[in-house]
């Protein structure tokens, strides 16, 4: 009595929780085949001759493509590179795919501003105009000491070393991506250049163009800390006298950083730089800073992207694609839980339920996972039902032959389900050791298909295998199953043996 209890507890407690947990389905992610929308293949080359298309840079642009995908609205974008030089770019939801075009293809521009002949005249930044520093490290003997001001305390603190030039960064107009808080040093900003800065259009404030994403060293920004561990962001030009020749010109004017017109912050130049190097320093948080840096490494990228492949998948397409397959899947199913009913009878009932909880814990698994499901990924998903009513088939008709042989129910399942497991695992096993081998060598569809499999795989041992048994095994040991029929033997099969 006691495990004909666990067992309809067993099963209410599932299906209810399967019951509750059904409205999160419709929270599954559907790929491009699916909901529809636009698939590019990219092909990087250098903008500037002589240069090579690096791992490093090819990681650099598919974010630069992440970012301006996500600037279009779109959902969930997917950007994978692929082998040295190539990037997929899939998009979801896509209905204008010329703007998508124009815009993904563009190189990030990087550019470094003056204020010199501008409508607000550079003249009016002098060294009151700043509101952090930054400051840059140099190999002349006897350079003079740097200061910074300090936000917390109001007051200037000088750095040691034996060397130093300073750049201090600071905020005028309107900057993106990375907010630099002012500091409050004995220094102030006088109101009416900051306010005519602020009023204009970044663009217009810092008219002329001094320097290119080409003149900075690729991948040339970093991330270090001084004295005080405070991140500070260094940067490295080619031209060490053509960036000498500007520091030289600004010196106390603000030098501005910019990303695809986007002001980024605006640096005012306290010395000249000679060896083609700076570091950007103030009131950073480490994630400013980093971002700053992986934003000024993204605009001097030597990459341009040409489409070499493209593919559109309307939406009606796509939702016509995912019915056709739910109805398929839905078909085979249910022709699968009569055929296991007809032929093994109550075993088949516990095979059809635990075939169903794998299906919920493999659907919550791309719900916890925020997994795309595609066509291919529903292709592996159907394969692994296959799989888990192979495990029931290949333990059922073990247990069968046993009870063939005269033994007992409880006995005659205790050795079926020990001599099928192995068999099971096996099979299992090859599997997924064929699809990790998709997985490492395939790209795209053909590892999202290897991956699905892998974890769809595991799902049915553990439902299939392990949970199908311990239902089974609640009823032959309460003696609810104690005749050959009830797994579809005849009387007269185990009486001839």
């Amino acid at each position: 009595m006691k495990r004909l209890i666990s067992f309809v507890v067993v099963i209410l407690v599932v299906a209810g929780v399967i019951g509750l947990t059904t409205p999160l389905f419709k929270d599954i992610r559907l790929g491009l085949d699916l909901k529809g929308g636009f698939e590019i293949l990219y092909q990087a080359t250098p903008t500037t001759q002589g240069e090579a298309v690096t791992r490093e840079s090819l990681i650099q642009t598919a974010k630069s493509l992440e970012q301006r995908a996500n600037a279009l609205g779109t959902s969930e974008p997917e950007i994978t590179t692929e082998g040295s030089d190539r990037i997929r770019l899939r998009i979801a939801g896509v209905t204008d795919e010329a703007t998508v075009r124009q815009t993904m293809k563009e190189p990030a521009e990087l550019t470094f501003r003056s204020m010199s002949g501008c409508p607000v005249d550079s003249s009016q930044s002098s060294s009151k105009d700043q509101t952090s520093s930054t400051e840059k490290s140099t190999t002349d003997k006897g350079a003079e000491k740097s200061t910074t001001t300090s936000k917390s305390s109001g007051t200037t603190e000088t750095k040691s070393g034996s060397d130093s030039n300073a750049v201090s960064a600071q905020t005028v107009g309107s900057p993106e991506g990375v907010e630099v808080t002012p500091s409050t040093g004995e220094e102030s900003v006088p109101s009416d250049t900051n306010a005519a800065a602020a009023s204009q259009d970044p663009l217009k404030v810092y008219c002329k163009v001094e320097m290119t994403g080409n003149d900075f060293k690729e991948n040339g920004a970093s991330v270090v800390y001084n004295s005080l561990n405070q991140p500070e962001i260094t940067i490295k030009v080619k031209d060490a006298k053509k960036f000498a020749e500007i520091t030289k010109r600004l010196i106390n004017q603000p030098l501005a950083i910019f990303l695809n017109d986007d002001l980024l912050s605006a640096p005012t130049v306290r010395a000249e730089l000679t060896d083609g190097t700076a570091s950007i320093s103030g009131n950073y948080t480490v994630q400013e800073a980093q971002q700053l840096k992986d934003q000024i490494n993204l605009g001097a990228l030597p990459l341009k992207l040409t489409e070499i492949y493209s593919q559109s998948v309307g939406a009606s397409l796509g939702q016509q694609s995912l019915q056709d397959t739910l109805r398929a899947g839905i078909i085979a199913s249910i022709v699968i839980l009569l055929f296991m009913i007809f032929v093994y009878r109550v075993p088949g009932l516990i095979s059809g339920f635990c075939i169903i909880v794998y299906i919920w814990l493999t659907l919550m698994i791309f719900i916890a996972g925020d997994f795309t499901l595609t066509l291919p990924g529903i292709a592996a998903f159907i394969l692994g039902v296959g799989m888990a009513v192979d495990a029931n088939i290949i333990t059922f008709e073990r247990i069968k032959d046993e009870i063939r042989t005269g033994k007992s129910m409880s006995s005659a399942f205790k050795s079926g389900s020990r001599s099928s497991f192995g068999t099971v695992i096996d099979a299992n096993l090859t599997t997924i050791i064929a699809a990790a081998v998709m997985f490492g060598l395939g790209t795209g569809a053909v590892r999202g298909f290897a991956l699905v499999l892998i974890f769809n795989i595991l799902v049915s041992i553990a439902s299939n295998l392990f949970f199908s048994r311990y239902l089974l095994s609640l009823l032959i040991n309460g003696k609810l199953i104690d005749k050959p029929e009830y797994f579809g033997v005849k009387e007269s099969e185990r009486s001839a043996l």
